[in-house]
């Protein structure tokens, strides 16, 4: 018998390649900075820049630059957003060669897909309509729709409207927190942007996009 799941996807880093709009948006951003001395110039290279990917934008500059003020955290935030938009609109966003396919096969398995990031709305629609994820997805969270509040408390309000069973996929910790804490099978993305070890906790690894409807088949097997 088919069993049906319902599918949290993280989005950028799991099924959208966001580096190729996060880079350049990122480096116009902090150019922002240098430009004022408010930062140093520093050689950053892609793959420092894309580890913080996941974050909200808050999280990213506390982190990266905890003593910038917080008057100019949020004119980069806005200003990094601002250029990633741009480039939404531009038809500049990729999702991940084979993501298409991998969605559609989910789908006819008979899965229902969600999607969950840590973004804002605007982004999230940008997305939606540029890539026409409607012929995927059943419903759209974004954390700026719960205050920004971590996904695993989110995960409650997406399990109250929709009854069933659960498997969360995406490339950071993150993710993975929502099925530690809520007892849910994972899959890990290690083609995304996660660290060494960062996805050590997920039920099953997938090093590309095209193996995640068998991923959630061996999870679903293993349940039954």
């Amino acid at each position: 018998r088919r069993v049906i799941m319902n599918i949290i996807l993280d989005y950028d880093g799991t099924v959208h390649d966001c580096a190729k709009i996060y880079v350049p948006a990122f480096r116009k951003g902090y150019e922002y900075l240098t430009d004022r001395r408010l930062a140093p110039p520093l050689e950053l290279s892609d793959s420092e820049i894309s580890g913080w990917l996941g974050y909200s934008a808050a999280d990213m500059w506390n982190g990266f630059m905890p003593q910038l003020d917080d008057k100019y955290k949020k004119i980069c935030s806005e200003l990094v957003g601002e250029e990633m938009m741009k480039m939404i609109l531009d038809g500049k966003s990729e999702l991940y060669s084979g993501a298409e396919a991998a969605l559609e096969q989910l789908k006819n398995d008979g899965h229902r897909l969600f999607f969950l990031s840590n973004c804002s709305d605007a982004y999230m629609q940008a997305h939606r309509k540029a890539h026409s994820l409607d012929r995927f997805y059943t419903d759209y969270f974004c954390t700026e729709n719960f205050a920004f509040r971590p996904k695993p408390e989110i995960f409650p309000f997406i399990k109250e409207k929709y009854a069933g069973d659960y498997i969360i996929i995406g490339d950071r910790f993150l993710d993975l927190q929502v099925a530690e804490k809520h007892g849910l099978d994972s899959v890990g993305c290690t083609y995304g942007y996660c660290g060494e070890h960062e996805l050590d906790s997920a039920d099953i690894l997938v090093n590309d996009v095209s193996e995640i409807p068998d991923a959630v088949r061996n999870l679903v097997q293993k349940g039954v």
